[in-house]
């Protein structure tokens, strides 16, 4: 891998929250992504886990600049993409796009699958005839017969229909591609499938990947370094095959717990109710009014000790590869 294609430089973003069904009014501000500063190399496979409410989608957004951030900077492929106009944007399209976590509902389901994947292309001014071979030739490359393109998304299953938005995202040769979940909707079977596929397109095109998913297992599989986010912080980033293995921050630790294994004793059973219960928490944590001053994971920490409730920790280099946003891994010069 070579340099950097992506900087992210102290992004944040916040929504407000409403209440009221006629007159509605803003009772509250959640922080989705909370000075976020990283780098995603050039051919790089970028994982990045969390539960729900941790802003992981959010910020493949902002990198997308599909919402507008409040204050930061991005950096693709050296060129500074906040505050570029609509216009100024478009070029850019081309070199970054998105696949959805829900396959069906991410395609148009009045046009045809050669509509759906042609239409990128034709957005762009390329030619009809072209367009038409170059959608055969994507849709080869995802695995499904183009002489069946005639059909709608309806007609086509759910892996299908993954591999057919896919094809889409491809169709104007990014260079990046933000993966938003998925897998997730799709049966275990047909996952490995499709993380297969990507797989080989990253490696036969040379792209770099954002992918988000909320199982720590599944983007192992995929990625070569991991990122942990929890209430739109980073808490712990390294090699993804290390932080699975060997997790370092509490909540990184509590979050491998929620993978679901069959075993025997009823561990099964025990690490439903603990993904059940961290999907509350980070529900509960999502609509907080402001960020408190420590550690964001303080109050559910079973090792927390007393800076943790008053200084805000960034994220520390503790080995060679690993950086954890934990005040049990602080350098001792930080700790005076």
């Amino acid at each position: 891998m070579s340099g950097n294609l992506i900087e992210v430089r102290g992004l944040k973003k916040s929504f407000q929250v409403t209440r009221g069904a006629i007159l509605r009014r803003v009772v509250g501000v959640t922080t989705a992504v909370d000075n976020v500063d990283l780098d995603i190399k050039e051919g790089e496979i970028l994982g990045c886990v969390g539960g729900s409410g941790s802003g992981k989608s959010t910020l493949g957004r902002l990198i997308l600049r599909l919402i507008e951030a409040d204050e930061g900077r991005i950096n693709f492929a050296g060129r500074e993409l906040t505050g570029l106009s609509f216009k100024q944007m478009c070029p850019l399209r081309r070199e970054m796009q998105i696949v959805f976590q829900d396959p069906l509902h991410s395609l148009n389901p009045r046009r045809t699958v050669a509509e759906n994947v042609e239409r990128p292309l034709l957005n762009f001014g390329v030619p009809r005839a072209e367009a038409r071979g170059r959608m055969a030739e994507l849709l080869t490359m995802v695995g499904l017969d183009p002489t069946q393109s005639h059909k709608y998304p309806h007609e086509y299953s759910g892996g299908q229909c993954q591999r057919i938005a896919i094809a889409r995202a491809l169709a104007l040769r990014p260079r990046f591609l933000f993966l938003d979940e998925p897998v997730s909707s799709l049966d275990v079977s047909i996952q490995a499938q499709i993380l297969k596929l990507l797989l080989d397109l990253q490696q036969r095109l040379k792209l770099t990947f954002l992918f988000v998913s909320h199982d720590l297992k599944i983007v192992r599989q995929i990625a070569h370094r991991t990122v942990v986010m929890y209430r739109g912080r980073l808490l712990e980033l390294g090699d993804s095959d290390a932080v699975y293995r060997s997790p370092m921050h509490p909540f990184t630790k509590n979050f491998l717990g929620t993978v679901l294994h069959v075993r025997k004793g009823g561990r099964w059973e025990l690490a439903a109710q603990r993904a059940e219960d961290l999907e509350d928490l980070n529900r509960q944590s999502a609509t907080h009014a402001a960020p408190q001053a420590g550690c964001v994971y303080a109050g559910a920490c079973a090792e927390r000790f007393l800076p943790c409730a008053s200084e805000r920790p960034p994220l520390f280099r503790a080995t060679d590869d690993r950086w954890v946003a934990c005040h049990l891994y602080r350098p001792p010069q930080a700790a005076q």
